[in-house]
């Protein structure tokens, strides 16, 4: 605790300071109107809301005069508006504007150099003093940080919330600074509750000012909202008599009680006259009860017991400090509000004993006045004066056993330092090294000779006897250039180095001092531990490297815009925003201006953007998050990349506008893009899904369209008896059959296209040949009237390459053009360009829109719906031509025709005379003694086996292959029909178990599978021809025909 002490007795000092204050009471301040300033003195003026014996405002007064007769040339004058007189007055506006008329009358002539006002109701000259001394710099001291209603002030009424201006916002304007003495009415209430630990009452003396009656008001107040079970009590000297007062607290059950005293000013009758009465708070304070007080004049002097206040003596000392900053030339609108910051608990240590209250139960930083002085300050003159002579005589005797003993005493003090000098030396948390230094030839260092070293070098390097003596170049055998070289500067410049050094067999990072010795020739080595140091510095270091790294990684950018400067500071220079700063060297140029900034933002973003940072400005959003473009010249072009911005308002002034703001900017650029690539997908995944169901509601009606009249003209066929409707209806069946069979190879093309396992078989054939053969095929389809023609430009042309791909291309091309040609001609042909074979199928049919071109050859797509077909066809097309290495398109005008192309590399293939023909054995045979063997499992498929071929050769069935091979085994046929998918044995099993016993048998596979991977396994596995399901009896007529010849002479 701290304390301040006053003796009992009154001292010479004490009497000095009641002459020095007697004169004070003189001066002039207190009767200003007998001496006015004249025309030409500077001085200042006080304005005291109080009267002149207010303990509060007269410990400022004498502070401020005291102070003031040390400024040479310089005044203070004082008037004292007695506002509680004033209050009680009937005409109370007359009494003020008498006072304002005596201030006309004695100061109006020479405006003062300042105007000190003290106490809140001096608010009520507030007009006044504005227009009377307009400029003149005003110091307050007040209560209070706020001003009300002159009415307020005068009715002796508290100010309610909305009453009530800060005072800070008049600084300015009114060109006013504030220092303040504010009534710690919580912390008091606080303090009483500690020292009256049963206290449930509480009463609050006080007069008819209006200090005190918005004092009532807010402790009224505060007890409702914190303290609600303390009952409250106001006495006011408005109201009742200081006897009545007295009697009341006398009363008072004093460890239930509490009583916080303001001050008990009132007004007496004398003569004719009114006074004002101030100082009977001496005779309250002699109750029973402890009173605690809210200023601290009237616990220091008044002889109340205490309370929580601020010190007088610092705010006595910032009023000088401000009227001196004033007079120096500084303005009070630039000198800040004060308000004290060292308040605490105050007590009056007499008072307190009076009391019956212990000051243990005072909190610990307690400030005690009129501490009873202890014994041993009362006499510690005499005590000292003994204690002189006792130090004095033990000084003699000393001096004698020094004389006496001189050596012993020597020896023994030598000893003593040298054991206090080692144990330092030894327990010091430092590696202490003493060396002398080695010169060369030339006088510079060359090595150096340990000659001391402490216990911790000892516990770290090696023990003392293995180090002394011995030189550093034989322990540290490590390069000394630069060593030596600290060494020499350390001696030479007298100055001390420092450097690091790391010793690795201990894992330890030192600092290492070199100093010169007080020995010649000598250096002190010091040793200092700095691994936590330097590991803490490299965590931080790898912490700021992750994070570095995690941002550029990451493409943010922090970055603080300051909203003052209107410039933005980018703290990580990189990506866009390094691009987006002014000038070249992005490295040097972090901050720019922000309407550099934005001019870098795409137009068609920037005022969006501006709206958003506008919006967080004035305070209608509390963040930013907004996505633009920018331009940026990253990679050494200029291209757009897209930016995700995030702020928020970092600091605000006293008036909450916003100073900066901080936020962080991503470069978002692959994910706008991924987010456009999904919407593609999207879109495309949705128009595929379109395209699918309409190519399944599509396939239904083309596949049952050929049913149809399959059915249909089945189901008549035998109910008519003309040949010729026969044929006609036989042909219909046929050309349905045929476009199911292209409907089925279709959706089987597109199932290997999906999987990815479309095999190609390459092979040598004559391209005239194949054009040939689809001219033949196509001409079938054309309509009456439409040209086909085939345009052959060379002789041969014998190619590698899948036939039977290359032939479906090409009928598809042909049949499109067949379907869409009305009238004109279809022209088909192949011609060499360069090593590349140019094909094309141009028609003059209905043509093909200019925005539908690139979509023609996508799945799904029908540009006339009610047209046959898939939607599969040219898809087919182009993904068969991109496998063989080539490219595929279209030119087409709508109404006029189209001309499809494809071009495939140039692979030549043997010609027809190279190509060596497998030779069979033959035999000859009566022509209607030829025997085929069918191996069907399927009765219905034997039967259309015997519909067509009975007439002309003998037949032998076989139901599984197991019988197939033992029929053959018997029977010896010319022709072998062989089903893949039968019992027992299957076909590839009974065509192995045949080739046993005949290699030059023709077999010819009949399979439900259809794709080449399945020709090709079946004429790998021994088999001569293959025809696929379902039977066309033409094509089985002349297979048949084409294989016997090869095999048989016929007789």
């Amino acid at each position: 605790m701290n304390l301040r002490k006053k003796p009992f007795s009154i001292s010479l000092q004490a009497l000095a300071g009641v002459l020095i204050f007697s004169c004070l009471l003189a001066h002039p301040f207190s009767e200003a109107a007998s001496s006015p300033p004249g025309d030409k003195r500077d001085y200042m003026l006080v304005l005291n809301t109080y009267t002149e014996s207010a303990p509060w405002s007269s410990h400022i007064i004498n502070n401020i005069v005291a102070h003031i007769d040390q400024v040479d040339n310089f005044e203070v004058y004082t008037e004292n508006m007695n506002s509680l007189l004033m209050t009680f007055k009937k005409h109370k506006t007359g009494e003020i504007e008498s006072f304002k008329n005596n201030l006309l009358r004695e100061y109006g002539k020479n405006p003062p150099r300042m105007l000190v006002l003290l106490g809140a109701p001096i608010a009520v000259l507030r007009d006044f003093v504005k227009q009377t001394w307009p400029g003149v710099p005003l110091i307050l001291c007040s209560e209070m940080d706020y001003i009300g209603p002159e009415n307020a002030y005068l009715d002796r009424r508290p100010l309610r919330p909305e009453e009530r201006l800060p005072l800070c916002d008049k600084a300015v304007f009114d060109n006013i600074t504030l220092i303040r003495t504010p009534l710690y009415l919580r912390e008091n209430v606080e303090l009483m509750r500690r020292m009256i630990p049963g206290m449930d009452s509480l009463i609050f003396v006080g007069d008819g000012r209006y200090i005190n009656q918005q004092a009532d008001s807010d402790l009224r107040e505060l007890l409702d909202r914190e303290f609600p079970q303390i009952d409250y009590r106001f006495y006011s000297a408005h109201e009742m008599s200081t006897e009545a007062l007295l009697d009341s607290l006398n009363r008072i059950d004093i460890h239930r009680t509490g009583i916080l005293f303001s001050s008990w000013h009132y007004t007496k009758k004398i003569g004719d006259n009114i006074v004002s009465v101030t100082d009977s708070y001496r005779v309250i304070a002699s109750v029973q009860a402890p009173m605690f007080a809210l200023m601290p004049a009237d616990i220091r002097d008044g002889g109340l017991v205490g309370g929580y206040v601020y010190d007088d003596a610092e705010v006595n000392a910032h009023v000088i400090s401000t009227i001196d900053a004033v007079l120096a030339g500084h303005q009070p609108r630039d000198i800040p509000f004060y308000a004290p910051q060292d308040a605490r608990p105050v007590f009056n240590y007499a008072a307190l004993e009076r009391k019956d209250l212990s000051p243990h139960t005072c909190p610990a930083n307690t400030l005690f006045y009129n501490k009873p002085v202890s014994t041993l300050e009362q006499y510690k003159w005499a005590i000292g004066g003994i204690v002189l002579l006792l130090l004095a005589f033990i000084g003699i005797q000393q001096w004698r056993i020094r004389m006496m003993y001189r050596v012993e005493s020597a020896r023994q003090r030598e000893s003593e330092s040298l054991a206090k000098y080692s144990n330092l030396f030894n327990a010091m948390p430092i590696v202490y090294i003493q060396m002398k230094v080695i010169y060369d030839e030339n006088g510079n260092p060359a090595d150096a000779l340990y000659c001391d070293v402490n216990s911790r070098y000892e516990r770290i390097f090696i023990p003392r006897e293995q180090a002394i003596g011995r030189r550093v170049s034989e322990l540290f055998p490590f390069p000394m250039t630069e060593f030596m070289r600290l060494i020499k500067i350390a001696q030479t410049e007298n100055r001390t180095i420092t450097y690091p050094y790391y010793y690795e067999p201990r894992d330890i990072f030192y600092e290492v001092v070199i100093s010169r010795s007080y020995l010649e020739e000598h250096i002190d080595i010091f040793c200092l531990d700095g691994t936590a140091l330097y590991k803490t510095q490299q965590k931080l270091d790898s912490i700021n490297h992750k994070l570095a790294m995690a941002l550029d990684v990451a493409d943010i950018v922090p970055w603080k815009w300051d909203l003052r400067k209107g410039s933005i500071l980018c703290y990580v220079n990189k990506s866009v925003h390094g691009q987006m700063l002014a000038g070249t060297n992005a490295d040097q140029q972090l901050e720019v201006p922000s309407e550099s900034y934005f001019a870098k933002i795409h137009k068609e973003d920037r005022e969006r953007v501006r709206r958003a940072y506008d919006d967080l400005i004035a305070g209608r959003k509390d963040k930013v998050r907004e996505e633009y473009r920018v331009a940026s010249d990253a990679g050494g072009r200029w291209h757009l990349d897209w930016v995700e911005a995030q702020a928020t308002v970092d600091q605000r002034d006293d008036d909450g506008r916003p100073l900066n703001l901080i936020g962080s900017s991503l470069v978002i650029t692959p994910r706008k893009r991924l987010e456009q690539d999904l919407r593609s997908a999207r879109d495309r995944a949705e128009e595929s899904n379109r395209l699918k169901s309409a190519f399944l509601a599509n396939m239904s009606h083309e596949i049952r369209t050929p049913l149809n009249a399959i059915v249909g003209f089945s189901s008549i066929l035998a109910e008519t008896d003309e040949e010729q409707e026969k044929r006609e209806y036989i042909s219909i069946i046929e050309n349905n059959n045929a476009l199911l069979l292209q409907l089925i190879g279709d959706i089987l093309d597109l199932s290997k296209i999906e999987a990815g396992t479309l095999d190609f078989i390459h092979t040598d054939f004559d391209l005239n040949e194949l054009m040939r053969e689809k001219e033949n095929v196509i001409r079938m389809k054309v309509r009456e009237g439409v040209e086909l023609l085939f345009e052959q430009k060379y002789e041969q042309c014998s190619v590698c390459t899948d036939r039977n791909r290359l032939s479906q291309v090409i009928i598809n091309l042909l049949t499109n053009a067949a379907k869409f040609t009305q009238t004109g001609s279809i022209r088909f042909g192949y011609e060499m360009r360069d090593r590349e074979l140019y094909f094309w199928v141009s028609d003059t049919g209905s043509g093909i829109p200019a925005d539908k071109t690139e979509q023609v050859f996508e799945r799904f797509v029908k540009l006339n719906t009610f047209k046959q077909g898939t939607g599969l066809g040219l898809s087919i097309c182009k993904m068969i031509v991109e496998h063989l290495g080539g490219r595929i398109g279209v030119e087409s005008e709508e109404g006029k025709g189209s001309k499809f192309w494809f071009i495939l590399p140039y692979v030549p293939g043997k010609a027809a005379a190279q190509r060596t023909e497998e030779q069979y054995p033959v035999i000859s045979v009566e022509k209607d003694k030829l025997v085929i063997l069918i191996a069907e499992d399927n009765d219905s498929n034997y039967r259309l086996f015997e519909s067509i071929l009975r007439k002309e050769y003998t037949l032998l069935h076989a139901w599984n292959g197991l019988e197939t091979v033992e029929i053959y085994r018997q029977r010896r046929p010319h022709l072998v029909l062989m089903d893949i998918n039968m019992p027992v044995m299957n076909g590839y099993e009974a065509t192995a178990e045949i080739r046993k016993l005949s290699e030059s048998v023709p077999i010819i596979a009949v399979t439900a599978f259809a794709f080449a991977s399945d020709e090709q396994k079946v004429l790998q596995s021994g088999f001569d021809g293959y025809m696929a399901k379902p039977i066309n009896a033409l094509q089985l007529r002349t297979q048949i025909v084409d294989m016997l010849r090869k095999h048989v002479v016929l007789l």
